[in-house]
């Protein structure tokens, strides 16, 4: 055997018996003698072919299953459409940390789209990818978002074959020995990303789309009422140089520009820094576990949220969706090379060593990582457009005069018939001690919808509860849930920054009482089935319309307790001053509020707080606005609402509407009337649930109320 007895012993060749005696056999200083062979008559080992062709520069990558593995779990079968494979431009000597941004959030390497290719119907693929290179890969739906994020690479020589059984699957696992549609034809390759491949740089890919769609509005002036609306100019701060048509990275900063300069280490446009408040991506220490699918989806940001809706009547076409989507998916860059990030001086040195090296070591040489290969945006002005999902309709001024004897009402009224109807409270025990308080909501009519909001909540419509119901009074909590599912975990909310505190993985949002979090409709309805057992009633998830019903407690207000500039500190826990600490870093500086907020009011809570801490509206329920969005049973159709069309019993590739805003969201978004949707499957950071049991008119207690 080959030993190393001690730290100052050579590693020699020892002969060792069964007594564990060691006899020195050979040693050589300064050299390390390994893998000793008996000099006796063996067999010849068999020769391995060799699975590299040094003649190529490309490799061959077999996946037998996306969704296998972990990573895609509870996607259902077809959502993945394509994969996007990108590259890095690793950091230099002396660069990168904090100090030397690519993003708002830290060091993300500028990242060079490759471009896409296929999944089969069967979840297979089969394409070629350069030779020697880092490859990231992110499985894409049909509107070209990633439902997962790969936050390491992959390598291969050329000529190599390489597999994966699926998406984050174990290392340990065999792979599976069937045959795929991927292997009934030749490798695809890569269909290039709207150009030559670049790094990804927002003033290149993103700045365009907004000056086409945008900057006619954001242009820094104030609106009528004497509001600051957020300017999306590209030119503001900063001069560009531009050479032949093309932008150079020569930034020549203004007094504005170097204010910026000096706050964050690195050099941000304003248009850059306003867009990346409205998207949420992962940090420089968000959680280093594997993420839920869709953890970071598209579809959880504002940006996206609010042009989906209808932003003003602008719609984004097939171009335009796919430069921003690519954006967030990169996680929200802002340069394109290290030389727009760190400078000339910093990056000169090293970038004239990389490509000796790479000759050196790798055998080729590849574009300049840090030239400004620019694309021309294509596509903006053209292609189809994206339609959203919902009738866009003109605001109106008012509730279009619904007003009766019995709607709007105070909130005395709201406790005498709630009083008039029956009990106003329930308690259920729902096992190993841990209890389900109920609040009764009595029958009733209201104005569901909202004349002054998007269009997804126009035309409001007169409604009639035509039964009383009861309805949770808090939020399901972690202990609660835990009963169905004691292997949940509502896990973390990311870090933004660099950080060193006592918890590594971000803010704990798993207490026994905070809500429940990160479940998906299917996973919400499943417990309420859990809980029709337990208590011998049928228990489900809200409808859209008692949602909102008992969320208004009889109030035609944008909220419960006021307007949306009402102090909400007491009420509800909403995005308030502390949520400026998501992007605070051991360095004492704030960035600008990349997380938007409500600063003139705080809450006490940062993420996601106890149940039942806020004063509840006139129906005793509490957290209607704010703390988690809460799942409905109800899809995301368009208004005017009506249960007739079986919006309740939704088909299973529609969206799902979520009512009531969240701790990362301002009082206009926590509306009564706002509205956003997921899939059914998706498990949404801040999105929790509550529960109702339907009446029949006639009230009565189970056996085992209190």
């Amino acid at each position: 055997m080959s030993a190393k007895p001690t730290p100052d012993s050579l590693w020699g060749i020892y002969l060792v018996d069964v007594f564990d005696n060691m006899t020195l056999i050979k040693e050589i200083e300064d050299q390390a003698l390994l893998e000793p062979v008996p000099f006796r008559k063996t067999p010849k080992p068999l020769v391995i072919p060799e699975r590299i062709d040094l003649n190529r520069d490309d490799a061959t990558v077999y996946l037998t299953d996306v969704y296998d593995g972990p990573g895609l779990e509870g996607v259902p079968r077809g959502a993945v459409k394509s994969l996007r494979l990108y590259t890095y431009h690793f950091a230099y000597q002396k660069i990168a940390g904090i100090s030397h941004r690519v993003g708002a959030d830290g060091p993300w390497e500028p990242k060079q789209v490759l471009g896409v290719v296929p999944v089969e119907e069967d979840g297979s693929a089969l394409f070629s990818i350069p030779a020697r290179t880092p490859i990231s890969i992110q499985p894409l739906d049909k509107d070209g978002r990633a439902l997962q994020l790969m936050r390491s690479w992959t390598t291969a020589q050329p000529g190599e074959f390489v597999s994966c059984n699926g998406c984050h699957e174990s290392q340990s696992e065999a792979g599976v020995n069937r045959t795929t549609l991927a292997l009934e034809r030749a490798p695809s390759e890569i269909a290039p990303w709207r150009g030559p491949t670049r790094g990804f740089s927002f003033r290149r890919e993103v700045q365009p789309v907004l000056d086409e769609h945008c900057v006619s509005c954001h242009n820094g002036e104030e609106t009528a009422a004497g509001q600051a609306i957020p300017d999306l100019r590209a030119e503001q701060g900063f001069v560009l140089a531009y050479r032949n048509g093309v932008p150079t990275p020569d930034l020549i900063p203004t007094p504005a520009g170097q204010d910026v300069f000096a706050k964050y280490g690195g050099v941000f446009d304003p248009s850059y820094l306003e867009l990346r408040s409205r998207v949420r991506v992962g940090g420089l220490e968000s959680d280093i576990r594997l993420l839920n699918p869709a953890e970071f989806h598209a579809n959880t940001t504002e940006l996206v949220q609010m042009l989906e809706k209808g932003h003003h009547g602008v719609s984004l076409n097939g171009a335009s969706w796919d430069r921003i989507t690519t954006w967030i998916d990169l996680n929200a860059p802002a340069h394109g090379t290290w030389r727009e990030a760190a400078g000339l001086e910093r990056t000169y040195p090293d970038h004239e060593r990389r490509p000796e090296l790479r000759i050196s070591y790798a055998g080729f040489q590849k574009e300049d990582p840090e030239a400004v290969r620019w694309a021309p945006p294509s596509g903006i002005k053209s292609g189809a457009a994206r339609l959203i999902d919902v009738i866009v309709k003109g605001p109106t001024d008012s509730f279009g005069g619904f007003r009766s004897a019995i709607w709007p009402f105070d909130a005395d009224e709201a406790a005498r018939r709630q009083l008039a109807a029956g009990p106003a409270t329930r308690t259920l025990d729902i096992g190993g001690g841990v209890k389900l308080e109920m609040v009764l909501i009595p029958a009733g009519e209201f104005l569901m919808g909202d004349p002054q909001g998007h269009a997804d909540k126009q035309p409001p419509t007169p409604l009639r509860i035509e039964r009383p119901f009861w309805i949770s009074r808090t939020e399901i909590t972690n202990e609660q849930y835990a009963l169905f599912d004691p292997n949940h975990d509502s896990r973390y909310e990311h870090k933004g920054s660099w950080m060193f505190d006592e918890v590594d993985l971000g803010w704990p949002e798993n207490g026994p009482r905070q809500p429940v979090i990160r479940i998906s409709q299917e996973e919400a309805t499943a417990f309420s089935a859990w809980l029709s057992e337990r208590t011998g009633e049928q228990v489900l998830l809200p409808t859209e319309a008692q949602w909102e019903y008992a969320g208004r407690a009889g109030s035609d207000d944008s909220l419960s307790y006021g307007d949306t500039d009402s102090d909400f500190s007491k009420h509800a826990n909403l995005a308030d001053w502390t949520i400026r600490d998501l992007v605070y870093d051991v360095r004492d500086q704030y960035p600008p509020d990349l997380v938007p907020r409500e600063g003139r009011y705080s809450d006490g809570k940062l993420v996601t707080a106890p149940v039942g801490g806020y004063i509840p509206n006139a129906w005793g329920v509490h957290d209607m606005h704010g703390n988690v969005w809460e799942w409905t049973r109800t899809a995301y159709r368009p208004y005017p609402y009506t249960e007739a069309d079986g919006r309740s019993v939704p088909a299973g590739d529609e969206r799902i509407v979520v009512r009531g805003g969240s701790w990362y969201d301002r009082p206009e978004r926590s509306r009564s009337a706002y509205r956003l949707s997921y899939p059914p499957w998706q498990r949404v950071y801040n999105v929790g649930m509550r529960v109702v049991i339907e009446t029949d008119g006639s009230l009565h207690l189970a056996a085992n109320d209190d």
